[in-house]
């Protein structure tokens, strides 16, 4: 008896798939690398599944470009690119908890400390491992997230350096408002200037110091210092709203395509609660994409997508797992047509930027809210 799947002749594609161009990410790597002098180190963020796009074609492309170092946010993230072959320096940002400690040793990360216990926790596997680890101190000058507050950083700093096993290859800090407010960000700087003064007095040797994310790279050439870390940038999009220096290629494309097309009449809702009422015969689409998928309930009736590189306009209140698109100016729209949520199609374009104006947010919360079931495959599959 034959089996089910061998009398298919249907392709098995998915509903919605996110193409990944990885060539933009480099282009945009070297963009930063033409704008830092040369002197300067590029750590590239790849965390949150490197913004969206899929972690590990990623890093292999920017360690392949050149990337200094990789960040990541978390131990697990740390250890899925050892264990797919990515070599190379890999900073784990975010708060180490003791448990974690001889992974850190064992797939010889690179950790960020900002307090003891961690630290004697990393220690103590340094010596079991009869490795040693390198440490990045993180310090607090104003972000109130993780890291030692600067005017408690130096009693740290000499316990610290009592314990064995442990290497300080880097002391940073993290702008809170780069974006918003130059006197806080100079308050910043100035606190993390002084901290780096007390530690020259004491002849403590900072190793790499950094400071500037995506937005201080760009408003503060000052902060740059050894090392500037990068995560929007290189995905294409970007973190201000004023003229930059670099010419960016986004590298993401959110594609589905139409399920079912229908025609209402004047007066005729569409969706829960009727938020959309038919002002003239309406040719209505149906989109396999809802706010399962990190589509944002909050672009109802606002965002555009592209449909045979035209745009059209969300209606109705996008649902778990579908949207509806008016297609009425596009009337050659057929079941199966291909459509673009974020990127390119024809003359036009969406951008990460203009949903997360629509959904009143920002650009690295619609990139990093898309679903890890979304399929990723490199750029022109399908």
């Amino acid at each position: 008896m034959d089996r089910p799947t061998e009398n298919l002749t249907g392709a098995m594609a998915p509903p919605v798939w996110i193409e990944t161009d990885c060539s933009a990410i480099v282009h945009n790597f070297k963009q930063i690398r033409r704008w830092v002098s040369p002197g300067v180190k590029i750590l590239t963020v790849v965390k949150a599944n490197a913004y969206g796009h899929g972690i590990l074609p990623v890093s292999r492309a920017l360690v392949e470009a050149g990337a200094d170092l990789l960040a990541v946010a978390s131990v697990v993230e740390g250890v899925t690119l050892r264990q797919a072959g990515i070599a190379g320096k890999i900073l784990v940002l975010g708060q180490l908890l003791p448990d974690e400690a001889p992974l850190v040793v064992h797939y010889d990360l690179t950790q960020a400390l900002g307090d003891e216990q961690s630290a004697r926790a990393l220690s103590a596997a340094a010596v079991r491992f009869q490795k040693t680890v390198a440490i990045h101190l993180k310090i607090d000058t104003g972000m109130g997230r993780y890291g030692v507050w600067h005017e408690e950083a130096m009693p740290l700093l000499e316990r610290l350096t009592d314990l064995p096993g442990l290497k300080r290859e880097g002391v940073f800090t993290h702008f809170s408002s780069a974006g918003q407010s130059v006197q806080v960000s100079e308050e910043q700087m100035a606190r993390y200037n002084r901290l780096l003064e007390r530690m020259a007095q004491r002849h403590y040797a900072p190793g790499l110091r950094h400071l500037a994310n995506s937005v201080g790279l760009i408003r503060f050439p000052e902060s740059h210092w050894d090392l500037v870390r990068t995560g929007l940038l290189l995905y294409g999009a970007s973190p201000v709203k004023e003229n930059q220096p670099f010419m960016l290629e986004p590298a993401l494309t959110l594609k589905s395509r139409i399920r079912f097309i229908k025609l209402i009449q004047t007066g005729q809702t569409v969706s829960y609660g009727g938020t959309f009422k038919a002002e003239r015969p309406t040719a209505v689409a149906t989109i396999p994409v809802g706010y399962a998928h990190g589509y944002p309930r909050t672009l109802s009736n606002k965002a555009e997508l592209l449909v045979r590189g035209r745009r059209v306009r969300v209606i109705g209140k996008i649902t778990m797992e579908d949207l509806m698109i008016d297609v009425t100016e596009v009337p050659e729209a057929a079941i199966g047509d291909e459509v673009v949520l974020i990127g390119r199609q024809g003359n036009e374009r969406i951008t990460a930027e203009e949903l997360a104006m629509h959904a009143r947010t920002i650009p690295y919360e619609i990139l990093v809210g898309l679903s890890a079931n979304i399929p990723r495959l490199s750029a022109g599959a399908a």
